[in-house]
């Protein structure tokens, strides 16, 4: 498996237009970042949840395509733990339960740029077809 390939290949399309950068990737694991700005912002001054979920959909599924097949969510459960407010930078690091046959499990972590813990997901994937790389 090439993870510099995934890397960048994880890093288009929507994810880019974001703001997220997959920075870590090897078999099982995978770790990014987001630069927040003005637009990921919700109207209580807080960073909006659909970009919490989206750096823990990503982040997961970067970790889940490590074994070398594409992926699909097939669902997503979060607990946002506390407001991501007065934050210059959201990382989201994911770990795998479990992988089977067609589907696997990844736990996911998004912090601040000071460890504080705003949100934990699990993550659940469907295995498509083999990468290229």
């Amino acid at each position: 498996m090439d993870f510099e390939k995934l890397k960048e290949i994880r890093n288009t399309g929507f994810i880019r237009e974001v703001g997220f950068d997959t920075t870590e990737i090897h078999e099982g694991y995978a770790r990014g970042e987001m630069t927040l700005a003005s637009k990921h912002g919700n109207p209580i001054g807080s960073i909006h949840g659909g970009v919490i979920f989206t750096i823990a959909d990503t982040i997961g599924g970067a970790a889940a395509t490590s074994r070398g097949r594409y992926v699909t969510t097939l669902s997503g459960n979060i607990n946002y733990l506390r407001p991501a407010m007065n934050c210059k930078k959201l990382i989201g690091e994911s770990r795998e339960i479990k992988v089977g046959k067609n589907v696997c499990v990844y736990d996911v972590m998004i912090t601040d740029e000071t460890g504080r813990e705003i949100a934990m997901a699990t993550m659940t994937y469907y295995y498509l077809k083999e990468t290229e790389f």
